[in-house]
């Protein structure tokens, strides 16, 4: 279903879902109140919102679809503009799957090939089934030695609301670094910590170039941009070419961190998430360092695409409900020497 009154934009969704999938059925809502009748016949597969049918009914939209169909994937939409950019970041966090900025490109060929882009990556995804691979057993770090000194957390849909249930229960004296690569345009960035830092004990903040990475703080990459750690724990972003159409990506910070980081054990955290991101990281991570990966489980993820990569190559050591994730990480980053 797609709520949005524009008729321009309906029949650029109608276009792109003719040429991606013929055997699926669209429908379309002019406002919220049409749409939150339709939810209630109707088991929707995919939910597209627009901004501007107004912030309360997108609020009250995202409730009723978490109640009657909480697994359908909701995409929320909106103009370009500072103001519609902080709210998609809020309504991430009140369970949105993800979030588009619309293309208004003066060519419409453009415009109908990134909203393509971006159907076809949540089709391919909601299409997945479960991986027939063989899992690859690979030895994990003795836990009675394993102490991290570094926590790196990734994470694509669904993630801001994955990351506002752990940081949310980490102690105020949580006694190492997070560096954090959610998948997020540039603009929403800065909300998002801003979100986190307010219901978090811990410092959350958007990582800066050539700052050291301290204890106790959360630093997310800035949409746009890589995240590196080099020496002495010290930051770098980069705008170096995305990597597999990402930037920033997961898979750059944990090269980075295998190539550099020499003062100890690394956690790394797989959350909910399209895509496979991070998998090859964590695989050049436990050729290097001593690694442990904790992936979050199917049933507490949105989209269950990066952490089953993970654990479908046989990184992840550990498969967590995300409730159980923060308690994990409490208990591995506090143990006692």
């Amino acid at each position: 279903m797609v709520v949005d009154s524009s008729a321009v934009y309906r029949k650029m969704y109608t276009k792109v879902l003719a040429e991606l999938d013929r055997g699926a059925s669209l429908t379309f809502a002019a406002n919220g109140e049409e749409a939150l009748g339709r939810i209630a016949r109707a088991d929707y597969d995919i939910i597209i919102i627009d901004m501007e049918i107004s912030e309360p009914q997108v609020a009250r939209l995202l409730g009723k679809i978490a109640k009657v169909i909480p697994k359908a994937f909701v995409l929320v939409t909106t103009r370009p503009s500072t103001a519609n950019h902080k709210l998609l970041a809020e309504v991430l966090n009140k369970g949105a799957s993800d979030c588009m900025t619309k293309p208004i490109y003066s060519s419409y060929e453009e415009n109908i090939s990134t909203i393509k882009a971006k159907m076809a990556s949540i089709l391919r995804t909601l299409g997945n089934a479960p991986g027939d691979k063989e899992v690859k057993r690979k030895k994990a770090p003795k836990p009675s030695k394993f102490r991290p000194d570094i926590v790196l957390v990734a994470a694509s849909t669904g993630g801001p609301s994955a990351l506002e249930v752990i940081f949310s229960r980490l102690s105020e004296d949580f006694p190492v670094p997070i560096l954090v690569v959610q998948h997020m345009p540039p603009h929403f960035t800065g909300t998002l910590a801003e979100n986190l830092n307010n219901k978090s004990k811990l410092d959350v903040k958007v990582a800066e170039s050539d700052e050291v990475a301290m204890a106790g703080t959360v630093y997310i990459a800035p949409g746009g941009l890589h995240m590196k750690l080099g020496a002495k724990n010290k930051i770098y972003l980069d705008a170096s070419p995305p990597l597999n159409g990402i930037r920033p990506a997961a898979d750059v910070l944990f090269d980075s961190v295998a190539e550099c980081f020499r003062d100890g054990d690394v956690l790394v955290v797989i959350l909910t998430g399209m895509g496979n991101d991070g998998e090859k990281g964590v695989a050049t991570l436990k050729q290097k360092r001593d690694c442990m990966c904790l992936a979050q489980s199917e049933k507490t993820c949105v989209v269950y695409g990066m952490p089953r990569a993970a654990v479908e190559g046989g990184f992840a050591d550990k498969v967590l409900d995300l409730e159980e994730i923060p308690i994990e990480l409490e208990g591995l980053c506090h143990k006692k020497g």
